[in-house]
This record gives C-alpha cells, structure tokens and sequence, in this order.
C-alpha cells in the first residue's frame, strides 16, 4: 500500500499544495482550511472506485494511518517517536495501532536470542 507514497507526496508539495493559500493544513480545502476526516475519506472512496478497486486493494485513511505507523516502527522508528506522530495520548493506542508482520516479529526474536546464546557463550 505504501509503495510509491513518497513519490505522490513529493509530487502534491511540489505541484498540488501551492495552489492552494498558505496554511497549516498539509492537504487542505479551497480556502486553506484543513480537510475533514469524512471528506477525505470519501475522496479516497470516489477515487478507489474510479480505479475499480476490489478487496485488498480497497483502503480507508485509518488503514493507511495504521500501515503508515507500522511502517516507521518496523523502519527503526521508537514507539514513543510513532506515538507522537499519531497523536495519541496512551502507548497502550499506539501498541494496539502498530501491527508488525510475522516477519519482523521473528527477526526480532531471532536476533534476540543471537545476542542471548552470544552473552552465555562469550
């Protein structure tokens, strides 16, 4: 879902957003004001089924939101650090939000118990 993503937000800095006023909000309305969720998410729909998007290859903002947050904590980024990004209050959110793969999960283990077989051998 994330490939590519860098390269549209890149290409909406550069050649969408300065149409737009000046103002806080990254993706805004015509007047500069920040979009609504329920506009945003309707957009996102109307454009999937132009596209005839079906099944896995349909998304909502929230499902991009999680693959996003996922994303960073796999990439290295600190729970803490995601927790803010996300803006959530509790970790215990942001823990719930994050779904690292299987894959992960067990490199993670893996290195782990590398590390723990290193100490007692070392």
């Amino acid at each position: 879902m994330l490939e590519g993503l860098d390269r549209i937000v890149a290409w909406y800095m550069a050649d969408v957003r300065p149409l737009f006023p000046a103002g806080p909000a990254l993706f805004c309305d015509d007047e500069g004001r920040a979009l609504k969720a329920g506009t945003v998410r309707d957009r996102l729909a109307r454009l999937l089924d132009l596209e005839q998007a079906v099944g896995e290859t349909r998304f909502t903002p929230h499902a991009l939101r999680r693959a996003c947050a996922t994303h960073q904590y796999e990439r290295g980024m600190d729970l803490i650090a995601v927790q803010q990004l996300l803006g959530h209050r509790h970790i215990a959110s942001t823990m719930a939000y994050v779904k690292p793969s299987h894959r992960f999960v067990e490199d993670a283990w893996q290195r782990a118990t590398d590390a723990a077989v290193r100490a007692l051998a070392g």
